[in-house]
């Protein structure tokens, strides 16, 4: 048996070396929040709340979609060096969490890596999160700009030319990235980089149908938020 307070005692301690705001009110006043993060919270009551950029993405990430209307607990504010969403779920192992960043505006979309992203990338950028990524992994989710990285630079090769027009994209955790060619204007086409193979790649795959597969699967064993409620109560 599991209780909002038990949510509340494992978020303070997985994310101890952080701010949380559980509410609006605990944010302080100087920290100014997207507009549509405003309406966080773990409020259990009626369906849950996340950003509705999300729903643009109903087409690419369904499986996530699916995800946050059946499983998601609520969201919280992390406060550290940047400020980040917090999205709460529990599987057969406790409680787990994805933290997506402050979408991106301004002079960080003129960001060289950024302006080499597919077009619909950016806009995930732009509209929903710079990287939404399981904690404390940064993987199996969109990386933030800040983690991604040439794929040249993974490969233990002394000609790795051929690998560096590939940007990282996605983290499996385990050393594969599913990677984009910053050289090709293509929405949707990707690769697949295994390091256990790096001079074959998969080519020619479509980069939110691998990462939205990826994700299912890797997050399976979540709970439905219906049976979790019904337990809190």
């Amino acid at each position: 048996m599991i209780t909002l307070n038990d949510i509340v005692q494992d978020i303070g301690n997985t994310f101890s070396d952080y701010k949380i705001c559980f509410s609006r009110m605990d944010v302080p006043s100087d920290v100014a929040l997207p507009k549509s993060w405003e309406q966080f919270g773990l409020a259990l009551e009626g369906s849950p709340v996340y950003p509705q950029g999300w729903k643009s993405f109903s087409s690419e990430f369904p499986s996530v979609i699916s995800l946050l209307n059946d499983s998601l607990l609520g969201t919280v504010l992390m406060l550290g060096d940047s400020i980040e969403l917090v999205y709460v779920f529990h599987d057969v192992n406790g409680f787990y969490y994805y933290v997506g960043g402050v979408p991106v505006e301004g002079g960080a979309t003129d960001n060289g890596e950024f302006k080499h992203l597919p077009a619909r990338f950016q806009d995930f950028y732009r509209d929903v999160h710079n990287g939404y990524t399981f904690f404390p992994a940064r993987s199996m989710g969109p990386q933030s700009l800040g983690d991604q990285s040439r794929v040249s630079n993974l490969v233990d090769e002394e000609d790795d030319s051929f690998a560096e027009r590939w940007i990282t994209v996605f983290s499996n955790g385990g050393g594969d990235y599913v990677a984009v060619d910053g050289d090709k204007d293509n929405d949707t086409e990707g690769l697949i980089w295994w390091h256990e193979d790096p001079m074959v790649p998969e080519l020619g795959i479509d980069i939110f149908e691998v990462m939205d597969t990826w994700m299912a699967t890797f997050l399976e064993d979540t709970k439905p938020r219906d049976e979790l409620i019904a337990k809190l109560r």
